[in-house]
């Protein structure tokens, strides 16, 4: 299967607006929640993709990160069978986001919702 995975300037011709998605922790939510996978751009200076999802029941924007992983060289998280490379983009999805030790938001879990 072809990635799915955009470059900054496809998505912003576009008309998808990054900008408005802050990865920082204090506006991140937190816990397990239902989210859309709005769109995805591959990350600048990692090796990652940068996911932008819109909370459900609040209509937050939010983005988070999903780094290739060293031991398959696969864009995953390892509580999940989802590869973000090419799983769907604007779907819903259960998704858990926790704080790491660094206090930074980071995608713990996240699974289709059919």
């Amino acid at each position: 299967m072809e990635n799915n995975v955009l470059s900054w300037n496809v998505a912003l011709e576009k008309g998808l607006e990054p900008r408005l998605y802050p990865y920082t922790a204090e506006h991140v939510p937190v816990g397990k929640f239902e989210a859309v996978l709005d769109f995805k751009i591959w990350a600048k200076k990692a090796m990652g993709i940068c996911c932008y999802f819109t909370q459900r029941n609040t209509g937050i924007k939010f983005q988070l990160t999903v780094y290739r992983r060293q031991k398959d060289k696969l864009y995953m998280i390892d509580e999940s069978d989802l590869d973000f490379k090419v799983c769907s983009d604007n779907a819903p999805y259960l998704i858990c986001v926790n704080l790491n030790g660094k206090q930074n938001p980071t995608l713990k879990t996240c699974n289709p919702i059919p």
